[in-house]
């Protein structure tokens, strides 16, 4: 399980081909961005277990978290100020999903009974905020009850979609861990890397590894 994981983690020098935000065009400025991923250790078992008691028996989840404690995908090796290190895709550790929580519910703040019954899908207070898209308003939401128990939804605060990334929470692994090029799209859409020199905004292009490695 989460095999695609492994994968991705266990490639050596990482690195998206970037252009500048001022210029797309084939010909513009490249600047190399080296990429890594940062998890954190698996959780204890008696979080496992208060894990389990939260969302019953959703196998991915739990095996994920008996590996990892959380996970930041695709994430810059240069500081910039203001926001750190850029990173593309952040799935939380369980002690973190209240705060995400918060966040999203911060969206939500202005709607009135009217606007929320229209915009909000049924599911939507029964559900944790188990990561983000750093940096950008949009949140990663699992239901864990109902119809849509264990699948995983995306909130984009711009319009107030939500769009289903997987039908369980391998599957929605998978899908940030496979780069082809709608994952490259929807990194260019949000995260910006930089060279550490200049204030110029990067956006990946193209997504290499050593060849030989995994």
């Amino acid at each position: 399980m989460h095999e695609t994981l492994d994968t991705l983690l266990s490639r050596k020098n990482q690195r998206f081909i970037c252009i500048n935000t001022a210029g797309p065009e084939l010909d513009s400025e490249r600047h190399i961005a080296k990429v890594r991923h940062d998890v954190a250790p698996p959780l204890a078992s008696d979080e496992l277990d208060q894990l389990r008691h939260q969302l019953g028996e959703m196998s991915e989840v739990l095996e994920f978290y008996r590996r990892w404690g959380s996970a930041r995908l695709y994430c810059d090796t240069v500081y910039n100020e203001p926001i750190g290190y850029a990173a593309a895709f952040f799935i939380a550790a369980p002690a973190s999903w209240p705060v995400l929580r918060e966040g999203f519910e911060d969206w939500l703040d202005d709607l009135d009974e009217d606007e929320r019954a229209e915009l909000l899908p049924e599911w939507c207070d029964r559900c944790v905020a188990i990561g983000e898209i750093p940096n950008s308003g949009n949140y990663f939401l699992l239901p864990i009850e109902g119809n849509e128990r264990g699948k995983v939804f995306m909130f984009d605060h711009d319009g107030f979609e939500f769009t289903e990334r997987g039908q369980n929470f391998e599957e929605f692994i998978k899908t940030l861990c496979t780069v082809n090029d709608a994952l490259l799209q929807e990194i260019r859409g949000h995260t910006r890397y930089s060279n550490g020199k200049t204030a110029v905004q990067w956006l990946c292009q193209q997504y290499l590894y050593d060849e030989g490695d995994t």
